[in-house]
């Protein structure tokens, strides 16, 4: 039975929220949201562990309410070292150990949604690599946003949770980018609300509009259980992830296009670095991995309007473009990530 949840006490965030009621541009309510007639909720989760992370509190919230409420999960998650080597007591990972991982990590998350609703939620599993998305994206762009719109088609959303496009995480950022464009690509469809979270990184300056949902006591309880029950991520990160389950879950409300720059990367990398670069560019029928030059005939430009690269063919506006860099790193994460460019 979904736990029932009542209207949040006077807590220190409620009263923020009143004080800021004046300003109905600054704050949307996902509260409201869940309460409209024929209401459903989706989540977008990257890795298991991001749906409680992000919405474990608007999942609980849902359910309360009876609206039906669906998580897909992009990846297993099976790509996540660190965490594997401390458990099993090992340095050598190969694919049948990281298809073994994979398992661990969707039991895991059956185990948080049970915990946030008794096993009310639906679960729809892509089973797409972990690490892979974006060359996923690149490399299969077509297929990749007809599976996005088939979901939307399928359960039919009202509201929308995806992460932010500002996430630094590969992952993360790309399923942005896929879902912005089966959106487009859906034109008979209503759109939903969409709500994006940020795990990784910081948000843009200026953003236009924050929802915030207050979390009564025992919803950040249950979250913070259900985020204990991805156990094999929380053994590395556990003081850092439980500090997700506190008393609100925000998000930016609406597809932000941040990094909107007409024709204009909003870059400008240091001459010796650019070598060691490359500009991936993505458009709704396809991506290309293009080399950075100097000088000569160009369709893209740095920020300072000198050249920087020229796609192989004439993007569809608007596109995005990121910088990457193919050295081997252990690094995951995007020093230059996703922008849209509308020209």
């Amino acid at each position: 039975m979904a736990p029932r949840p009542h209207q949040p006490g006077p807590t220190r965030v409620s009263r923020i929220i009143r004080l800021r009621k004046e300003k109905p541009s600054d704050l949307l309510d996902p509260d409201a949201l869940l309460r409209r007639p024929g209401a459903r909720l989706l989540v977008l989760a990257p890795h298991p562990d991001d749906e409680s992370l992000a919405a474990g509190g608007l999942i609980q919230r849902a359910l309360g309410y009876g609206v039906p409420a669906c998580v897909v999960f992009v990846t297993d998650g099976e790509n996540n070292p660190w965490p594997q080597r401390a458990l099993e007591r090992r340095v050598w990972i190969g694919p049948r150990q990281r298809r073994a991982w994979g398992a661990r990590r969707r039991d895991e998350a059956d185990a948080a949604l049970r915990v946030l609703g008794g096993g009310a939620v639906e679960v729809i599993r892509l089973g797409w690599p972990d690490g892979g998305v974006t060359w996923r994206l690149l490399d299969a762009t077509v297929a990749s946003i007809a599976v996005f719109g088939t979901v939307i088609e399928n359960v039919r959303p009202t509201v929308l949770v995806l992460p932010d496009l500002a996430d630094r995480h590969p992952d993360h950022s790309a399923v942005h980018v896929l879902l912005d464009m089966a959106l487009r690509a859906l034109p008979g469809v209503a759109k939903p609300v969409c709500l994006g979270y940020l795990l990784h990184g910081r948000s843009h300056a200026g953003l236009p509009c924050r929802a915030v949902l207050a979390l009564n006591a025992g919803e950040q309880a249950r979250k913070r259980g259900a985020i204990e029950a991805h156990a094999s991520q929380v053994v590395l990160a556990r003081r850092r992830l439980l500090r997700s389950a506190g008393p609100a879950e925000s998000f930016v409300a609406g597809l932000t296009p941040q990094g909107t720059v007409g024709a204009r990367l909003p870059w400008l990398p240091p001459r010796p670095l650019r070598p060691c670069l490359r500009l991936l560019a993505v458009d709704a029928t396809g991506g290309e991995r293009i080399r950075l030059q100097g000088r000569g005939r160009a369709n893209v430009y740095w920020r300072d309007g000198s050249p920087a690269a020229c796609t192989a063919r004439a993007l569809q506006a608007p596109f995005y473009a990121k910088l990457y860099c193919p050295l081997p790193s252990p690094w995951v994460f995007d020093g230059w990530g996703w922008c849209r460019l509308d020209a």
